[in-house]
């Protein structure tokens, strides 16, 4: 008798106590803070259980021997859905939204490939300094020194896409440029669709149909506007007889598929770019904000980072790219709060997933949230900030550590050496410009605020404040 006969069937699967008939697991949904709310779940229900409401099932998947297994190409593929899936209503063929056998998203795909290699990224370095340039300036007008972190981290990370990616200043740090986009609306239409987004997906039946239909129009526009926002930076490139290749617009303008020899189409040029914008600042911008709340938290950690940068010289790319001590803060951020805190998976054969049978075709949502704090894999302290733990010689203390923030499989994000490389040079940049400090109650001067998280389809801090004293 075969092992997946022997298993265990998804009926068996562990579940919140508080289940009602028909009605399934509505008792305990939070609509605001589902994936924190499954995180919490798994401490008593274990590494693999399932959240049911009405006919709708999901199987969450919250261990980190099982995420491993969850992601073996061999048996597992990526899977659309949730959030992603509605955002592609928008994005059809962007390459986090499209179908892997979409032909536009291998097109899209290898085009875009050598926008993201080592000499790219040298080139794209020039603009993210400038960036930062803009960011240290703009920090140091700060009334009282007080920083709205969620709105400085907002705006540098679109601006670093568009002057970076598509050549183009946004104008969103400082006063809009004279020549280039005021693109200050973009940022809340932006807000808006992934809000949007969040909450379609995890919306209560009824409700959230009557919340969709009170919120159609004004998405609508916005989604409009955005699409608008995109094609015009097309057209303008493609009026302008600009032929290079030296960011990612150009490569898309210009290049075309190795493999068909065919250039992409404009529809599809625009969905790339939106999927840029959309989910490349959010996430970034979501550790950026993370990791300056950790180094806030701890003037020791800024002092030794700032020893570190010393060291490395300057601020070109090789210097940068060094920075070991400022990448293992985000990285040891991204372990504790990745952006993305899950990615779904589904099964391309009848297979066991730990001790429970799996039927071709059946998804499972892998919580990295969970996965990535797992004490088995990560010790008894895995919920503590220690960025030592990406230290060399102390990555052999988990061997078993399952670590996939930026995605598993040929489906992985495409951007993750720009979002790194970005995130580097902001936070070195900022930490070597300000002494960082959290804004704290007067008769509680020594108690750091906890960091809260939402959700919009990423997970990301909630707004907060720092106090940043010029060095």
């Amino acid at each position: 008798m075969s092992s997946i006969i022997e298993g265990l069937s998804l009926d068996q699967l562990p579940h919140a106590r508080s289940r009602i008939p028909i009605l399934g697991d509505i008792a305990s949904v939070d609509r605001r803070r589902p994936t924190q709310h499954e995180l919490e779940l798994s401490r008593t229900l274990g590494p693999i259980f399932e959240r049911k409401l009405l006919n709708s099932r999901v199987i969450v998947v919250a261990g980190a021997r099982l995420a491993a297994q969850a992601c073996e190409e061999s048996s597992w593929a990526r899977c659309l859905a949730g959030p992603g899936e509605v955002l592609r209503e928008i994005v059809p063929s962007g390459l986090f939204t499209a179908r892997s056998r979409d032909p536009l998203w291998g097109m899209a795909h290898r085009i875009l490939t050598p926008g993201f290699s080592q000499g790219a990224m040298r080139t794209y370095h020039e603009a993210m300094s400038g960036v930062a340039d803009d960011l240290i300036a703009d920090w140091a007008t700060a009334a009282g020194g007080r920083i709205d972190v969620h709105a400085s981290m907002t705006a540098v990370t679109l601006e670093v896409i568009a002057r970076a990616a598509f050549g183009k200043p946004f104008g969103l740090l400082g006063d809009p440029p004279e020549t280039g986009t005021d693109a200050r609306w973009f940022v809340q239409a932006l807000a808006r669709i992934l809000r949007w987004a969040s909450d379609q997906t995890n919306d209560l039946p009824v409700v959230g149909a009557v919340r969709t239909r009170l919120q159609a129009a004004r998405i609508r526009r916005d989604i409009t506007a955005a699409r608008g926002f995109v094609d015009e930076l097309v057209r303008e490139r493609r009026a302008s007889g600009d032929t290079s290749t030296s960011d990612l617009l150009g490569l898309m303008v210009t290049a075309t598929d190795p493999e068909t020899g065919k250039p992409l189409p404009d529809s599809n040029i625009s969905d790339q770019l939106l999927t840029f914008l959309v989910a490349g600042h959010e996430t970034t911008a979501a550790l950026l904000e993370a990791s300056l709340h950790y180094l806030a938290a701890d003037p020791g950690l800024q002092s030794g980072l700032r020893e570190q940068i010393t060291a490395r010289g300057g601020w070109d790319y090789d210097a940068v790219a060094g920075m070991r001590g400022v990448r293992n803060v985000l990285n040891e951020t991204l372990r504790l709060h990745p952006p993305v805190p899950g990615l779904f998976r589904v099964a391309r054969a009848d297979c066991m997933l730990g001790d429970y049978r799996i039927p071709k075709g059946r998804a499972v949502f892998v919580l990295s949230l969970a996965a990535q704090r797992d004490p088995e894999v990560w010790g008894p302290d895995a919920e503590v900030f220690d960025p030592e733990r990406f230290i060399a010689n102390n990555q052999r203390l988990f061997p078993d550590r399952w670590f996939k923030p930026f995605g598993s499989g040929p489906r992985a994000c495409i951007g993750m050496a720009f979002a790194l490389h970005e995130a580097t040079l902001l936070l070195a940049r900022l930490t070597d410009s300000y002494d960082l400090a959290h804004v704290v109650g007067v008769q509680a001067r020594e108690v750091t605020p906890a960091l809260g998280l939402y959700e919009r389809g990423s997970l990301r801090p909630e707004p907060y404040a720092l106090l940043a004293t010029r060095r």
